[in-house]
């Protein structure tokens, strides 16, 4: 079962090019086959991947100005998924039309809502806004395209809320000895978790060293918010050691800003979105192109983590598990959507 009435990023915006030789794109979002294309005015538009003639994916036929024309018998449908002609009669079926979904263009990623489209509201939509900021260098996550893996999303919220996983599974990137010395302080809201951790006089991570040529003892931070289903950021950085338990992130600091969007294709398969941006050497893009080399090597450090879980939990399904201290936002946040996924059903 899935949320239904919030967004999930579906694709970046330059996947759906414009013009007369775009293909259109298929994507599974949260059980949903959608096909998304951008009209001849620019709009972004999602309808149900199939013809409701015999039932071709609407994603194997063509744009057609505003519309798209199913690649079989050519009936040709509005962006609200009414079929508006038929090829060779002048009359319309009685109800030949596809599901359309809301969808709309914001912080460079596309964004669906499967739910009651009455109640779409962009305010929901998590604020990414550092993406688009002069402030921060933007690395767009493995060459602007989701990344695939297959776990269920849940597992994905788990690992970028417990992030003390960094000192064992990244340890040549993001590790540094002490750190899971230090509590996580956990805060629970209506929609979201927020976990982070203040770690003081520890030995900084290999990338602020790379990076910043920082070597010296530092006061870290890990900052990660989850917001129902599993929108992320994750906010990371370091101040001189001795600085930080004054300063709690309130002044100038090297960091790194990570959003994050896993969304849900089936019960064990997910696509996640992610961009990286720092607020350093801003207009480096020799830096930019590194990072982007190295986050990439680091999620698919997570991917190889989750999929084995996800293997595990295929095989095992009543395997029993234990809970540890650094499991109280995973567990808060798996309430939330537990919540959210009653209140959808009524119960």
């Amino acid at each position: 079962m899935f949320i239904r009435n919030r967004w999930y990023a579906a694709a970046w915006g330059t996947e759906v090019a414009s013009g007369t030789e775009q293909v259109p794109l298929a994507r599974r979002i949260a059980g949903v086959d959608v096909v998304i294309f951008r009209a001849g005015d620019g709009r972004v538009v999602a309808l149900e991947d199939r013809c409701c003639h015999r039932n071709l994916p609407l994603s194997h036929g063509r744009i057609d100005g505003n519309n798209i024309r199913c690649g079989y018998h050519g009936l040709l449908f509005d962006r609200d998924g009414n079929c508006i002609e038929v090829p060779g009669q002048s009359a319309i079926p009685p109800g030949a039309a596809v599901e359309a979904y809301p969808a709309l263009e914001r912080w460079q990623w596309i964004w669906l809502w499967l739910g009651d489209p009455q109640i779409a509201d962009p305010d929901l939509i998590p604020e990414y806004d550092f993406m688009d900021s002069p402030d921060w260098a933007c690395a767009p996550g493995n060459g602007g395209k989701p990344l695939p893996i297959a776990c269920h999303y849940e597992l994905s919220n788990d690992n970028l809320l417990d992030l003390s996983h960094v000192v064992f599974v990244h340890q040549s990137s993001l590790a540094s000895a002490g750190l899971t010395d230090f509590p996580v302080e956990t805060e629970r809201f209506e929609d979201r978790v927020q976990m982070t951790r203040w770690a003081y006089g520890i030995e900084p991570p290999p990338i602020f060293v790379e990076y910043c040529g920082i070597t010296d003892p530092v006061d870290r931070w890990q900052s990660s918010v989850i917001i129902s289903p599993a929108h992320c950021i994750v906010d990371v950085g370091v101040l001189p050691a001795g600085s930080g338990r004054e300063a709690r992130g309130n002044v100038p600091a090297p960091s790194l800003r990570v959003a994050i969007s896993t969304t849900p294709e089936t019960e064990n398969t997910s696509l996640m979105f992610f961009c990286q941006t720092r607020n350093f050497e801003v207009g480096n893009e020799a830096l930019t192109r590194k990072i982007q080399t190295d986050f990439l090597n680091v999620f698919m450090e997570d991917v190889s983590v989750l999929e084995a879980q996800q293997n595990v939990y295929d095989r095992r399904p009543d395997a029993p598990t234990v809970d540890i201290n650094v499991d109280s936002p995973t567990i808060a946040m798996r309430a939330v959507n537990r919540r959210m996924l009653e209140a959808e059903a009524g119960v």
